[in-house]
């Protein structure tokens, strides 16, 4: 059986900050995401992994590095990479929401709408990580695949499956390292859990 693994990243140096990073910096895992990340990886270490993925940014790469098996490397894939963010990349949320309140409470009511100046709506995320999960399938026939990406990700692929409208993304939360488990089955994906890991 075909099964893939969607994981958020472990506790990053941002999300301690509370700054919101897209393209705008690279930070790493916490002392705690280190933690995070090994204690998430130890849940599924009984499952056969056939490949272990990433997006391009550091703290999803560090994360990942905890799920591979000897003799095996973390792929990079653009396509698990964050939202884009316009003009709020790198900026500490405490400061939008002083400077740009009601845009960005529009935006978290309903990310379809996309960050001003230059960011992603909803729907274009769901698009690359269908393209993702769809490639997979076609490269592997069993074992999980792990991929490590990004929250508004995670939430995009449940809304996708779902066929929920995209301003239902407000009611989802998705915490370090949570994760949605997914497995082929009679032609279709099917979601089998959304585990989030506690520590």
């Amino acid at each position: 059986m075909f099964e893939v693994l969607l994981v958020r990243h472990a506790e990053s140096e941002a999300n301690y900050r509370g700054i919101l990073v897209s393209h705008r910096g690279d930070p790493q895992l916490t002392s705690q995401g280190h933690k995070e990340a090994n204690f998430a990886a130890r849940v599924w270490r009984e499952k056969p992994i056939a490949a272990v993925f990433a997006s391009p940014l550091q703290r999803t790469q560090q994360t990942a590095r905890e799920f591979v098996r000897p003799g095996m490397e973390v792929q990079i894939d653009a396509r698990l990479h964050e939202i884009a963010l316009g003009r709020w990349d790198g900026m500490l949320i405490c400061d939008i929401e002083t400077n740009d309140g009601e845009r960005y409470r529009q935006w978290k009511l309903n990310p379809e709408l996309g960050a001003p100046d230059g960011g992603e709506p909803l729907s274009s995320v769901a698009q690359r990580m269908q393209a993702f999960l769809d490639d997979v399938r076609s490269r592997y026939v069993n074992g999980l695949v792990v991929a490590i990406t990004h929250s508004d990700c995670l939430k995009a692929v449940v809304l996708s499956m779902l066929d929920a409208p995209w301003h239902a993304a407000q009611w989802l939360h998705m915490k370090n390292t949570a994760g949605i488990y997914l497995q082929w089955r009679d032609d279709h994906w099917q979601m089998i859990e959304h585990p989030i890991i506690p520590i």
